[in-house]
């Protein structure tokens, strides 16, 4: 009971502090399972046995089915995607895990079903399934927590009083016109900047011009905010020099603080990118809230999928340092230790 406290304190204090921590969707996800075992053991003291058995057979048994599903699931959503937004190699992401996924089952049932003495003769096989059994878990346990929390996240109370809605931007049609997905987000920052209580807020729109492009991302923002809405000129700042998301809050951050001191930010992005880039306005001490605009569907999936590799590029030191462990274990192995 006081391991189960201790870890759903640590993430209410770690939230409270800071809800854009990185260490927030592991803790997240280490309360939920927790407090979920934690409560079958409380039906099974109480003399509730066949919740208590219907509690300990999900994690056990329906959880690897609908783990198997989602590897069919992301496969089929794969084919969607490709034929809807084109044979780029993001989009092949989706389908990617959903191989992987399959692959692990039927890795799983050839070990574990004793189908084949190597594992049982060869040291090496053993090793490299629990190499791979031992990835699973870790990059597994990572990709849920992330997913879950990302959308808690989004459903975090947002501030009426921010001193800038900071627009990111996205690729262009024809080069100088606004996107559906681009056209989402500045109608989400619209709806903000009608919302808020601060009569001097401003809306930055940032984004660059690519080698694609005519014109720059935040021109393009700020035509459609003075062309389709009733934004005045003068509540529109250009920042059109960012190429990455990261620079979008840096050059952004660096517009406001010339204007206002300390300002508080709100940036509009689509629903599966606000918790990373959160991360970013994190690192560079900036104040204020992400606003995840609707993303269509049959897009969320890889979309998600990419936000998390970046995410793991971003934190590849902590990953790396997960595999001493098992690197210690296998060393010890070889040395007849263990085994």
């Amino acid at each position: 009971m006081y391991l189960v406290i201790g870890i759903v304190l640590a993430f209410i204090v770690s939230f409270l502090k800071d809800n854009r921590s990185l260490w927030n969707p592991v803790l997240f996800l280490l309360s939920l399972i927790s407090s979920y075992f934690y409560l079958g053991y409380l039906f099974y003291q109480n003399g509730y046995e066949k919740i208590h058995f219907a509690f300990f057979i999900f994690p056990f048994i329906l959880l690897p089915f609908l783990l198997f599903l989602s590897g069919i699931f992301l496969i089929y959503n794969g084919v969607i995607l490709l034929k809807r937004e084109g044979h780029s190699k993001a989009n092949y992401l989706s389908m990617l895990l959903g191989i992987v996924i399959l692959l692990f089952f039927a890795l799983m049932s050839f070990r574990l079903g004793g189908r084949h003495e190597l594992f049982y003769t060869n040291h090496f096989l053993n090793i490299l399934f629990a190499f791979i059994a031992y990835s699973y878990f870790i990059f597994g346990f990572a990709f849920v927590a992330f997913i879950l929390y990302s959308i808690l996240y989004l459903f975090i109370p947002k501030k009426k009083h921010y001193d800038f809605i900071i627009i990111h931007g996205a690729g262009l049609l024809d080069g100088e016109k606004v996107t559906p997905l681009l056209k989402r987000r500045i109608d989400k920052a619209v709806e903000a900047y009608h919302k808020s209580k601060n009569p001097h807020i401003k809306i930055i729109a940032s984004g660059g011009q690519g080698g694609d492009e005519k014109i720059s991302e935040a021109q393009a923002i700020t035509n459609y905010l003075l062309e389709e809405t009733d934004v005045p000129q003068d509540a529109i700042i250009l920042e059109d020099q960012s190429r990455t998301t990261y620079e979008n809050l840096l050059f952004s951050k660096e517009l406001g603080e010339e204007l206002v001191a300390k300002p508080q930010f709100l940036f509009v992005t689509n629903d599966y990118h606000v918790f990373r880039t959160s991360t970013y306005a994190r690192k560079l001490n900036m104040k204020g809230d992400g606003l995840g605009c609707r993303t269509a569907g049959y897009y969320i999936p890889s979309a998600f999928i990419r936000e998390y590799v970046a995410l793991c590029v971003k934190m590849k030191w902590l990953f790396l340092a997960f595999y001493v462990p098992l690197l210690a274990i296998i060393l010890l192995s070889y040395r007849g230790v263990i085994w």
